[in-house]
């Protein structure tokens, strides 16, 4: 019996004379082992329209709630600390929703597929 592959944890008093050993064995599983390069998604996000839209991190415990409703919900939801979202002025915008709506895309050649806008002169 090799005691790397062992974890030795003591157990509470036990009512004999002393503290028990109890030996459980290491699993694999608690051994850190780097991803891949292609097991690791291509998660990056694109901004079609970076002058607007501003990228921040929450991390405070202020309540922030995502403006866009997720399908089917009454309600808005909050976004968490720790979660990246969008800001444009007031708005503020979860990824996900902000993906549904088009803010931003995983499309990374959205340059060569968005549709130019026509600016109307102001009357």
């Amino acid at each position: 019996m090799d005691p790397i592959d062992y974890d030795l944890r003591i157990d509470e008093e036990s009512p004999d004379d002393g503290p028990s050993q109890v030996i459980i064995p290491a699993s694999k599983s608690d051994e850190f082992v780097p991803p891949r390069a292609d097991d690791v998604p291509d998660a990056r996000l694109y901004i079609p329209d970076p002058s607007n839209w501003e990228a921040r991190v929450k991390y405070d415990s202020e309540k922030v709630y995502c403006y866009q409703k997720n399908p089917g919900e009454n309600y808005f939801h909050l976004i968490l600390a720790g979660e990246i979202y969008l800001v444009n002025g007031n708005e503020k915008l979860c990824l996900r929703c902000a993906l549904r709506r088009g803010a931003a895309t995983q499309d990374r050649l959205y340059w060569q597929h968005r549709v130019k806008r026509v600016k109307t002169p102001p009357l």
